[in-house]
């Protein structure tokens, strides 16, 4: 079972003439079934034998990026690869009818596109060069235009400088200014200002000149200016005239308002001294306009011409020629960077590798083709061989759509050991339970089952579509099972949008009281003894005064049981573990005391609560006793005789909930002592061989391995030296502080963590409250109404009552339920046999690599 322990690992160690490594490795890179070890995890990637090779892989992506950037900036279509499998043959097809040798393809592609990406970037130069002269005229022309519909024909005109001083022209107009002009000598600021710092210049300017200034503006056209450094993005600018009194060009003002237009970075004009010139002027800046626009066009022409190249799919492809080249230099940068992993002596290179059991005939395979492809070449080989140092294989497990997603969230906590129970088999079967029995509504749970149904039935659809919904694809299974459980949840608590179904017939109907003083209270009396709701909660427990307090009991009761199953579980998993590892310590002095005081506390307490409900308290249910109350009075009271009892006269009560405190007390210090004392005498004896026999033990033990992981002892003193549980060289004092800390977590870990499935209480409280808050705010009044109004109110309240819905329950209630289930699985289950310190199996892959590379880039 792939699934449930890791696949079998064999150690191998690979031998490759450098000569021919490209072509090995081209080879075994498409099996997908080897992981790579590295020879020294230390040495950094720069200081590598191929390190450059990779170094002109990143150095060409980024300048296919530039290119990519260009074709977007210009809306040409890139064709993205959809199936990296058919372009990895395409790509050994076309290197194999090459008659040269294979690795120097790379050079090839390298020289293509330097010269490519060097003519574009000279294009787009000039492009950027050419705007820039475009916005220089169009901005110059505006300056003529809107300063001559601002400053009129009289300043063409030359005026007689009489005095020169201070002259408020704070809240005069042009024409009072113009009346001035005869005898007070006025200079002018023309230019161009973007329109967002319009405000603040303006206010700068009056507070110089405090309010001596003259100040008008005007927008040029918003389609006629652009941005060359950000993807021609349309700039809105505006022209600006300051006319204030002065006589020459060095006065303080003119000094003042010459600093204020380099802070705006403010682009300055001169204004023509008479009609003739500024008419000769704009005929010069229209003809070059319409030359810049000419150049313009031609090299857009070009660029885009360029960009086509890219943008074609050619014979024997199924994308882009962009897409191919990316997509082949990452590859080419996957295989240097697995080479890199390799140790280079001479002329050969020598690598470990970790192969699920079975695939060395595969690499056998691939070995034997490269000598048949590439004559001429010699080929690498394979020996198995004892793995270095005592680090346990990888872990690998095979997982399909319906897996993947709940593998994921126990990989997110930490990866299983080799050859260790994989917790996410059974959280495939138990995260949507638990998730179901928190957000159980058979409404909201319809709806969450009606969006897996959905995501699975229009996969594909989905897939090739731009909706948002593509991106829920991957969990879309997990989504299906999460809003079965709880639509089969709601209709165990029958709830309904806090709604009961009275779809069976209830087993009571109303009744009447005679005592007069109750008469008006609304009593239910069962129809018959036997009667017995068919499936579900009775829906006359939804119309009672004490509804929440039955509903509070049962769903806190039922989270308790579901709890210890739960945790009982992990142990017995924990039990499994040891008997498969043969680590009869863990077994005997770990699992065999834990999963007792469990049973004995917590599983006693299950009893109690489930035969609780087996009794029959009716007309007598002040005689029931309290179940917290006996699990109390069971620490504080052990020997005191049960009263109320739950069954006969208390004293064999008593006495056995005292040999089960008795029978749990006991299993503490089992917990704690002997392991420490076993494994410390078992270092003793290891110490006195030395490290020559320490070596020949361990020698022996990798041989083992590799012939069979099936699970041996040697196996399990691996993970109990990689966890520190017993290592060769720990002192006792750390041995037994470790078996400590263990055992305080395990004892207190059991109260806490049964305390903590009550969020599974908690939360469907909630979701029900939340429900049943929304029903009666918005829909009850519009339907107790009736008429006109009511209809009106119903309408209106609907709407609102479907948003609030939709985005508390559907969405942040889903998000909270589904982070509580995370919760339970990661800490209160898994913490019981778990010990989440392998590391995975990472095979290497070209299909993988170069698909996720192959997805396009959000925006």
């Amino acid at each position: 079972m792939n699934f449930f322990r890791s696949q079998t690992m064999g150690y191998y160690k690979l031998i490759i003439p450098r000569e021919s490594a490209w072509n090995v490795m081209n080879e075994l890179a498409e099996l997908d079934c080897i992981h790579f070890v590295d020879y020294d995890p230390t040495l950094p990637m720069i200081n590598r034998p191929f390190a450059n090779y990779i170094k002109r892989c990143d150095d060409l992506l980024v300048k296919l990026s530039l290119i990519e950037h260009e074709m977007k900036k210009y809306q040409k279509k890139i064709t993205y690869c959809k199936d990296v499998n058919f372009l990895i043959k395409n790509f050994k097809q076309l290197i194999k009818e090459r008659s040269k040798a294979s690795h120097t393809y790379l050079d090839e592609i390298e020289n293509d596109i330097d010269k490519k990406h060097q003519q574009l970037i000279e294009q787009s130069t000039n492009m950027e060069n050419l705007h820039e002269r475009r916005n220089k005229l169009i901005e110059h022309k505006s300056v003529l235009l809107k300063g001559e519909a601002l400053l009129g024909q009289s300043f063409f005109q030359p005026a007689n400088y009489v005095a020169e001083g201070y002259v408020n022209l704070q809240g005069k107009e042009l024409d009072d200014i113009k009346i001035l002009q005869g005898s007070v000598k006025f200079n002018y600021l023309v230019g161009v200002i973007n329109k967002e710092d319009q405000i603040r210049f303006k206010r700068i300017i009056f507070r110089i000149t405090k309010g001596n200034a003259w100040m008008n503006t005007m927008d040029i056209e918003s389609d006629q200016i652009v941005d060359t450094k950000n993807d021609d993005a349309k700039i809105i600018k505006s022209v600006f005239v300051v006319v204030y009194p002065g006589g020459g060009g060095s006065n303080v003002i003119t000094n003042k308002l010459n600093k204020i237009c380099e802070s705006f970075q403010v682009a300055k004009y001169t204004f023509p001294e008479n009609n003739m010139v500024f008419q000769e002027k704009l005929r010069q800046i229209e003809t070059e306009l319409v030359e810049t626009r000419n150049l313009l066009e031609m090299t857009k022409n070009q660029v885009e011409a360029y960009l086509d190249d890219f943008q074609r799919i050619y014979q024997n492809s199924n994308c882009s020629q962009l897409e191919e080249l990316k997509l082949f230099l990452v590859k080419e940068k996957y295989l240097y960077t697995q080479l890199n992993y390799l140790r280079v002596q001479g002329s050969v290179l020598y690598g470990s590798i970790w192969l699920p059991q079975g695939a060395d005939i595969k690499v056998d395979q691939a070995l034997r083709e490269v000598q048949t492809n590439y004559e001429g070449l010699p080929t690498g080989q394979l020996q198995i061989s004892p793995p270095e140092g005592t680090r346990p294989p990888p872990t690998y497990f095979e997982t399909n759509e319906i897996t993947w997603g709940f593998q994921e969230i126990v990989n997110t906590y930490g990866m299983p050991r080799y050859k260790e129970i994989n917790p996410g088999l059974f959280t495939v079967m138990t995260f949507p339970f638990l998730f179901g029995v928190m957000f159980a509504d058979i409404g909201h749970g319809f709806c969450l089952l009606l969006l897996g149904i959905y995501l699975c039935v229009y996969n594909k659809e989905i897939k090739e579509s731009d909706s948002l919904m593509k991106h829920a694809l991957i969990v879309r299974h997990m989504v299906l099972m999460m809003g079965f459980w709880a639509f089969y949840n709601g209709w165990i608590y029958n709830d309904f949008m806090s709604v009961p179904i009275n779809l069976f017939g209830s087993c009571y109907e109303p009744g009447t009281v005679d005592d007069p003083i109750h008469k008006d209270e609304q009593v239910w009396v069962q129809k018959d003894e036997s009667c017995v709701y068919p499936f579900g909660i009775d829906p006359v427990w939804m119309c009672v005064p004490n509804e929440l307090t039955f509903m509070n009991s049962y769903k806190m009761k039922l989270a308790v049981i579901i709890g210890v199953i739960h945790m009982t579980f992990g142990i017995i998993l924990k039990g499994i573990n040891a008997i498969y590892f043969k680590n009869w310590i863990d077994f005997i002095f770990e699992f065999i005391p834990q999963i007792i005081f469990f049973t004995c506390t917590f599983g006693w307490m299950d009893f109690l609560i489930i035969y609780k409900w087996f009794v029959n308290w009716t007309g007598k249910t002040d005689q029931a006793p309290s179940v917290i109350t006996l699990m109390i009075n069971m620490i504080l009271a052990p020997a005191k005789t049960v009263d109320p009892p739950l069954w006969g006269d208390g004293q064999s009560e008593a006495s056995t909930q005292t040999a089960m405190l008795l029978i749990a007390l006991f299993c503490i210090p089992i917990i704690l002592l002997p392991k420490p004392l076993i494994l410390n005498s078992q270092n003793k004896k290891h110490q006195a061989q030395g490290p020559n026999g320490l070596a020949d033990e361990k020698k022996e033990l990798y041989q083992k391995i590799n012939e069979d992981s099936e699970g041996t002892q040697e196996n399990s003193e691996i993970h109990t030296e990689q966890s520190g549980g017993g290592g060769h060289h720990e002192e006792f004092g750390d041995i037994f502080v470790h078996q400590v800390i263990e055992t305080i977590e395990f004892v207190l870990g059991s109260i806490s963590n049964t305390a903590s499935y009550l969020r599974l209480w908690a939360l469907s409280l909630a979701h029900g409250q939340l429900a049943e808050v929304f029903f009666q705010m918005c829909l009850n009044g519009g339907i107790s109404g009736g008429g006109f109004v009511g209809a009106i109110r119903l309408l209106i309240g609907y709407t609102i009552f479907s948003m609030a819905t939709f985005g508390v329950l559907m969405m942040m209630d889903v998000m909270e339920c589904f982070l509580h289930a995370l919760r339970l699985h990661w800490v209160e289950f898994q913490n019981k046999f778990f010990k989440a310190d392998g590391y995975a199996f990472e095979k290497c892959s070209y299909a993988k690599v170069m698909q996720d590379n192959a997805v396009p880039k959000e925006e």
